[in-house]
């Protein structure tokens, strides 16, 4: 790849094109598919809902990446540090769209909004102190602006430092990092169980923080790999390496391990117990979706395991960028299947036949277009900065990085 001092992003024509290109096809794929579905608004809002939050989650993977490598005085990684804030700096858009989708969608979603329901359901009404509509459109409100503020202090102060970098501000980006890392490891959970978990709200999981976490941070290092190939064939981030990259890979297949260990402990333990509020999560989708249940095994965990275990597959461009679009892939159909099923089921209520969909045009539109809206955000975070920290304390180390 193109190694040269090309250290200023210039977001060309090329970018942007591609940019309003995905967003333009996607809206008309997403506008084609609202229309078909219009008997069904459920289907279209939990769509909405779980595409809107899977970028803000790859924004969040960067976040906490940034924060967690902060603290443990990581200094491997800053050569790419910048990819990863511009990533960061979706959160206030995808943010303030999620609690729009949110709250516009929530009666078509969570059949716990109704007063009414709640009135004749004994488990719903011994969990309304918590489930109730203005704590939980507070609570999304909280997580967005902690996460939007604490990402932009972080980005900030890094952005500051290529001036001049001072041992302060140094002290200040591990306070920032610290401080997101405490109100992430808290609103991670919460923000899982509120706007998934409670679409079925009888059925819990005590994993079920940590799966969502798993599964949207996998996806942000494979868009940060993808991310850093690119930028390196355009002839940007001269200063990395097949080194770092194949420690980005090792994330993904760590990452890839782990979601797989939370997947099956999940399914094992709650099947193991056979308690009908329990199991109702696995009974649904198993009887609708038998297809993706082993589908999510085979391809957010078979292949990574199989191809990244090597070596040279981390370090392979070709191979580990098209590993990457499958991860992706996977775990954008895994949010498919932690929401839609279950929105499903619990709307149709009434005497209604539940229609169970598959991925069709809405769900592809959809993506395609926060990929664009995601791409633009991104490119145009990136060219308003140096993509190289180049005062950063840790820089020379991440030079020299050796795996």
């Amino acid at each position: 790849m193109a190694q040269n001092d090309k250290l200023q992003f210039e977001f060309s024509g090329k970018e942007r094109r591609l940019s309003f290109t995905l967003l333009a096809v996607g809206l008309v794929l997403a506008a084609i598919g609202i229309f078909t579905n219009l008997d069904s608004p459920t289907h279209i809002w939990t769509s909405l809902l779980y595409n809107t939050f899977f970028f803000v989650g790859i924004a969040l993977g960067a976040t906490f990446f940034i924060s967690a490598s902060t603290q443990g005085y990581g200094g491997w990684y800053i050569v790419f540090r910048r990819v990863m804030e511009a990533m960061s700096m979706y959160l206030p858009i995808g943010g303030v769209l999620l609690i729009i989708v949110t709250y516009l969608g929530a009666p078509y979603i969570y059949h716990w909004w109704d007063p009414a329901v709640v009135a004749h359901d004994s488990i719903l009404s011994q969990k309304s102190a918590y489930l109730n509509v203005p704590g939980f459109m507070t609570r999304l409100c909280v997580y967005v602006i902690g996460w939007s503020g604490l990402a932009f202090l972080l980005r900030r102060n890094s952005v500051q430092g290529d001036t001049e970098y001072t041992r302060k501000m140094y002290q200040n980006s591990k306070y920032i990092a610290a401080a997101f890392l405490v109100f992430f490891a808290v609103s991670e959970s919460m923000v899982a169980w509120d706007l998934f978990m409670s679409i079925q709200p009888h059925w819990f999981s005590t994993m079920w923080g940590w799966y969502n976490f798993l599964s949207y941070f996998v996806t942000s290092m494979s868009v940060t790999y993808l991310l850093c190939a690119y930028l390196q064939s355009q002839g940007y981030l001269p200063y990395m390496t097949k080194e770092h990259f194949q420690d980005i890979g090792k994330f993904m297949f760590a990452f890839s391990i782990a979601w797989t260990y939370v997947y099956f402990s999940q399914f094992m333990l709650i099947w193991y117990s056979n308690m009908p509020e329990e199991t109702i999560y696995f009974k649904i989708r198993a009887a609708h979706y038998p297809f993706l249940m082993w589908f999510m095994f085979i391809i957010n965990f078979i292949t990574p395991f199989l191809i990244l275990i090597a070596r040279g597959a981390k370090r392979n461009f070709k191979v580990a960028c098209s590993l990457a679009v499958v991860i992706i892939i996977g775990h954008w159909v895994d949010f498919f299947q932690m929401s839609i099923p279950g929105a499903i089921a619990n709307m149709s209520h009434g005497g209604h036949e539940a229609h169970y969909p598959g991925i069709g045009l809405l769900e592809i539109g959809l993506f395609l277009t926060y990929t664009g809206l995601f791409l633009f955000v991104f490119f145009r975070n990136l060219a308003n900065v140096s993509l190289l920290p180049v005062n950063h304390p840790l820089v020379k180390e991440s030079f020299v990085h050796h795996t």
